[in-house]
């Protein structure tokens, strides 16, 4: 080779270096414009562990400094480049939320994100910054209640993954108590479904359940969580000798020890005689609907019908499962039943609860009538219907013929993340057929 052609073999090698500089410099456009689609796992900070309680524990704090940590999955996708859709995913449940809120803080000039759980009234208000979200989840009808919580993109385990070898054997049907160390001790069932160190489940109570619970197992312990926009579970447990000892966290205040022992034979008291009948027929009691006018629990279109009394509270997750479920009842028998839905709220302020029904019955797409019961103690609560004995769960369902005739009450209500569901909804429907066939 030459010196001119050295010269030009030279000045080509520095050219192709500085375009290559130039390209590496090059980012690709980022084609949204809001929080990048994928996978993100979030993370509730329920308290911040002293090193004294740390130590209790029996380890150091960044042993167990996520004890205390919630966590859930959540997934962004978009429909087109403007439109983001967030949704909650607990187990196999993804639960979208219902509006979603990007921009820009003027006084920071940092983007921020909320996101708001309409039919809950609750919301998490958050900055956005390099695949990182900061913020706090507020309940509104809490006064100054707030957790504070990130969340980070590109990441969708739930608990930390501890690789330990002989991971106990979780799967199956449990007894279980709550409180067991105090008078205010409650039966559950738990219900878990193990693969590997993957574990969902729920606690089914006479009450209610505690729906789609996620996490994991490892060596001897267990750990579950459920973040849904209304609640916020941390379940932690240990098993020694085919017993779990566990402790159960909601929110950032209640705290409770739970037991649970293998029992795939034991019930819970059938949600048809839990709550018990004072009187015969349904009282034709009045209350407001959204726009304050007073409706009656009788016949409300003059034609005699199977009547479903929905006893509930907007800020309760079973509620709304139930909610879900008399949709579809009403879609199936149409004019053949009237259903009526009496919430009592968390708002001690008439004028606000009404306006969470509104926003709750439009959220919802809720075809018949919402009415305002009062505020959701369960004492009043039982105080307002004379023909029951008291009120023990939200919800409560009563079924009358179109006599207004009570012929069932049931109690709580086990929505689709128990294996009873199925059942129930089957049983349900056998009674409602009876009830219409006889009008």
């Amino acid at each position: 080779m030459n010196s001119c052609s050295k010269s030009a073999y030279a000045a080509l090698v520095i050219l192709a270096a500085i375009i290559v500089g130039l390209v590496g410099c090059i980012e690709q456009p980022n084609s949204f414009s809001q929080l990048p689609p994928g996978e993100w796992r979030g993370i509730l900070k329920l308290a911040d562990p002293s090193a004294e309680y740390a130590q209790d524990l029996g380890g150091e704090l960044e042993k167990v400094k996520d004890y205390f940590e919630l966590p859930f999955n959540i997934k962004v996708s978009y429909d087109d480049e403007e439109n983001m859709k967030v949704f909650i995913l607990n187990g196999t449940e993804e639960i979208e939320v219902e509006s979603v809120h990007y921009g820009r803080d003027p006084a920071t000039a940092r983007d921020t994100v909320q996101l708001s759980f309409d039919a809950f009234d609750t919301k998490m208000d958050a900055f956005f910054e390099d695949n990182f979200i900061e913020g706090y989840w507020v309940v509104n009808y809490k006064e100054n209640y707030k957790i504070p919580f990130i969340a980070t993109y590109g990441q969708n385990h739930r608990f930390i993954n501890r690789e330990i070898d002989n991971t106990k054997d979780f799967d199956g049907k449990w007894k279980v108590t709550f409180e067991y160390d105090n008078d205010d001790a409650y039966p559950a069932i738990g219900e878990f479904s193990q693969n590997g160190n993957m574990l969902n489940g729920t606690f089914r109570t006479e009450t209610g359940d505690y729906r789609y619970l996620s996490g994991n197992a490892y060596g001897d312990k267990l750990r579950l969580s459920v973040f849904d926009g209304s609640h916020a579970f941390l379940f932690q447990g240990t098993m020694q000798n085919d017993t779990i000892y566990g402790e159960f966290r909601s929110g950032k205040h209640y705290k409770s020890n739970w037991i649970a022992v293998r029992d795939s034979k034991f019930t819970l008291t059938n949600p048809y005689d839990y709550t018990q009948i004072t009187e015969s027929t349904i009282s034709n009691l009045k209350f407001k609907n959204v726009d304050g006018v007073p409706v009656g629990l009788h016949d409300q279109d003059g034609t005699p019908k199977v009547k479903i009394l929905n006893i509930m509270g907007t800020w309760c997750p079973n509620c709304r499962d139930e909610i879900a479920f008399l949709k579809e009842v009403k879609e199936k028998y149409k004019d053949e039943v009237q259903i009526t839905s009496i919430a009592f709220e968390r708002y001690k302020e008439e004028a606000k609860a009404l306006a969470m029904l509104d926003k709750y019955a439009k959220t919802l797409d809720i075809s018949w009538p919402l009415l305002y019961g009062g505020y959701a103690d369960k004492t009043t609560t039982g105080e307002t219907f004379p023909f029951l004995d008291k009120i023990y769960s939200y919800p409560t369902m009563v079924i009358a013929d179109a006599n207004n005739n009570i012929h069932h009450i049931h109690t709580g209500f086990d929505g689709p993340a128990t294996s009873k569901y199925e059942s129930y909804v089957a049983e349900f429907d056998n009674k409602m057929k009876k009830l219409i066939a006889a009008k």
